[in-house]
């Protein structure tokens, strides 16, 4: 156990590396742990079941409880939160605490479509998330004095504060500069030589070429850490830019109703394929089902990622389902071998975001694994449409070295053969895409879809 100091404002204590935990009592073994945060789980769907307006009636609870009576207790969407909102505003009759304990508040994006769901913050739900944020920076090797560049904006949605309090919490020295243009942050970069940068995967990217156009070299920069989130990427990816950083990828998982995971020590590649997101322990208690069934599904399956947070006090939820569609790995799966659950490195889509291509489901991170497949290809993008003759076609502009030509036919071939669709393909000067990046914490979605069928 490693004592934190940090910021004194933030209580958080003693820090087991191993299991990612605070508290001295947390099980290490993975079925002590497992049986300890269902029973965590189930006492607070007893008392949401009792007191709180929102769940009150909507949570019959059995006397008899396992892992699967839990799971009949039903989902909470993202629909139903919205509503509880817009029907008690402004953050729903889910939440109980008094406005004068009210900390933050924070909303989600909306760009699912359904609205943006409110979630106020206590005391309580703050020191839970710090510390489950603190986990990532601490296994990125972010301590004390550690210089981080946070390429977020700091608003109203949740990672770009969460990262920063977090990265406070445990000493680091933050430069947010989410609202600066990417020349401006190249300077800053410049200027205060962070050992670590904090961004999108498209983000780090296009501030590499930033870095490149205002002839600083991000390999020979001071950035030995790059910590991503919010879009899938292929380890071809993460191989190339490790390389034009001359840095350490980690990854983190998270969204606003507090599932989190997070890369181990020593970086998401392991070999040669990505690790694991490691769900903290004592953050919530994790599932990852079948959404047709509601089935758990096995080790190394794809599924749907629901949570039931500990620690969420003032905005509780039990079995939020998110929508995210991740692929579950078993306690001691990671090359790290440490006793936690997770999820794959690396893959984590919205089940919203699989498209129908000429009549055939496909998932953008199929796109993903045929591209990145083709050695020489650094980036790309891709567009569905229809045109005037109302025939749906599919291109993909690419980056790469090489005979244009050839990376051309490469791409097509590699496509097909993983998807079977028959595309398009421009092959750009490098940089191109980057250059389109917008600037923030914006999701880019690699693929677009830019006509229903």
């Amino acid at each position: 156990m490693t004592t934190m100091t940090g910021d004194p404002g933030v209580r958080l204590g003693s820090f087991d590396e191993w299991i990612g935990a605070w508290s001295t009592s947390t099980p290490r073994n993975p079925d002590d742990l497992a049986r300890w945060q269902l029973e965590r789980a189930w006492i607070l769907a007893e008392n949401l079941g009792r007191d709180n307006p929102f769940y009150r009636g909507r949570l019959h609870l059995p006397d008899h409880r396992d892992a699967d009576v839990y799971r009949a207790l039903g989902v909470t969407t993202k629909q139903q939160v919205v509503e509880d909102c817009t029907a008690h505003p402004p953050y729903g009759s889910r939440t109980v605490a008094d406005a004068a304990d009210i900390r933050m508040v924070v909303h989600t994006s909306g760009t699912s479509g359904q609205g943006m769901a409110v979630y106020a913050l206590d005391t309580a739900d703050l020191d839970a998330i710090i510390r489950t944020e603190a986990i990532g920076f601490l296994w990125a090797g972010i301590g004390e004095g550690s210089r981080v560049l946070l390429t977020l904006p700091i608003g109203i949605t949740a990672a770009g504060l969460w990262y920063s309090a977090a990265l406070r919490a445990i000493g680091a020295n933050v430069f947010s500069v989410g609202p600066y243009t990417t020349e401006r942050k190249v300077e800053l970069l410049r200027q205060f030589e962070p050992e670590a940068v904090v961004g999108t995967p498209t983000y780090v990217q296009r501030l590499a070429v930033a870095c490149e156009d205002a002839g600083l070299s991000p390999e020979n920069s001071s950035v030995k850490t790059l910590i991503v989130a919010g879009q899938a990427f292929s380890l071809p990816w993460a191989r190339d830019i490790e390389t034009r950083w001359g840095a350490t990828l980690y990854e983190q998982y998270g969204c606003t109703e507090r599932a989190i995971a997070w890369t181990c020590p020593g970086g998401v590649i392991k070999g040669e394929s990505l690790g694991v997101l490691h769900f903290p322990p004592e953050a919530g208690y994790y599932e990852v089902i079948d959404p047709e069934s509601g089935a758990p599904v096995g080790h190394g399956e794809s599924g749907e990622l629901v949570i039931t947070p500990f620690g969420a006090d003032a905005s509780p939820l039990v079995r939020y389902a998110t929508g995210d569609r991740v692929r579950w790995m078993a306690p001691g799966a990671c090359p790290c071998r440490r006793p936690l659950a997770g999820i794959a490195a690396g893959e984590v889509e919205r089940y919203d975001d699989m498209m129908k291509i000429r009549g055939v489901n496909v998932w953008p991170t199929w796109f993903d694994q045929a591209v990145f497949a083709v050695e020489s290809v650094s980036d790309y993008r891709g567009r569905v449409w229809v045109d005037e003759n109302g025939s749906e076609r599919v291109e993909i502009r690419a980056e790469g070295g090489g005979d244009p030509d050839a990376l051309a036919e490469a791409l097509s071939a590699s496509v097909h053969r993983v998807s079977g669709l028959r595309v398009e393909v421009k092959i750009e000067p490098t940089g191109t895409l980057a250059r389109e990046v917008p600037e923030g914490f914006v999701k880019i979605k690699r693929f677009q879809v830019e006509t229903s069928r």
